[in-house]
């Protein structure tokens, strides 16, 4: 739905909030500009607590250039998680690994990985990636990836394609109406819930409290649908990795 179809259900529909219910200044109880910051929040939080609204060809969003010697990079500011990574033309993902315990990360020329090396590989093509590196200030919250090895002159200006999780890229304004909605069609009456559960909590009108309830009541069973279906999704069945995940090479 668009800005303006969100906007008449959260107001009509949901929030009942029209001449014949409420009295007050312009027989509202609510301004446009509440009820869409209110939306706005909604899809936020719909987006964070899920992890739903996925995203693997927006550019910007998805391509990270590689420079020469630059290890670490500044994900787009809206990526929550990034869910798989591809360098360049290869066929199969990155490895993932993390700061604090390093797995292992399979290597063409050798039978094995040490993963206590990481840092000390010699600088080439990326064969892994983290994602959990610290934050410093100005990033503002935004997603570092690191990538093991270095890159060289040869690999300078080459893309690491990402699959992501990720936030809204734009906000709505009550400037532009017919902005379209990110968040998946089927969820987005369920969202509603929480901008209602803003907008009753900020009144002080009796029997507002009550109703605010009920909509938070709503919105979490909805993250809690929408949750099973993306790790439904995303299930893979297990499998015995040998050379991996605990298993060594060997006769």
């Amino acid at each position: 739905m668009i800005l303006e179809e969100l906007l008449g259900e959260l107001r009509e529909n949901v929030l009942r909030d029209n001449a014949e219910l409420a009295s007050g200044p312009d027989d509202r109880l609510w301004s446009d500009e509440t009820l869409v910051r209110y939306i706005n929040d909604a899809q936020q939080r719909f987006a964070r607590k899920t992890l739903s609204l996925r995203d693997a060809s927006t550019p910007e969003v998805t391509q990270v250039t590689l420079a020469t010697g630059v290890s670490t990079y500044v994900l787009h500011r809206s990526i929550l998680a990034v869910v798989t990574a591809r360098y360049d033309t290869d066929t199969t993902d990155l490895g993932r690994i993390g700061r604090a315990r390093v797995q292992e990360v399979p290597r063409e020329d050798v039978p094995y990985f040490d993963p206590t090396t990481v840092a000390t590989i010699s600088p080439g093509p990326p064969i892994a990636f983290s994602t959990d590196e610290t934050l410093d200030v100005d990033s503002k919250g935004a997603v570092t990836m690191v990538v093991y090895p270095a890159p060289t002159a040869a690999e300078n200006g080459k893309i690491v394609y990402l699959r992501t999780a990720r936030m809204p890229l734009e906000n709505f304004s009550v400037d532009v109406m017919d902005a379209e909605c990110e968040i998946q069609d089927e969820h987005q009456l369920g969202m509603l819930e929480w901008a209602a559960f803003r907008a009753l909590t900020n009144s002080d009108i009796d029997g507002h409290s009550d109703s605010a309830q009920k909509h938070f009541d709503l919105f979490e069973a909805l993250l809690l649908e929408v949750e099973k279906e993306v790790r439904r999704k995303m299930h893979v069945p297990l499998q015995f990795r040998f050379g991996q995940g605990g298993f060594t090479w060997g006769t």
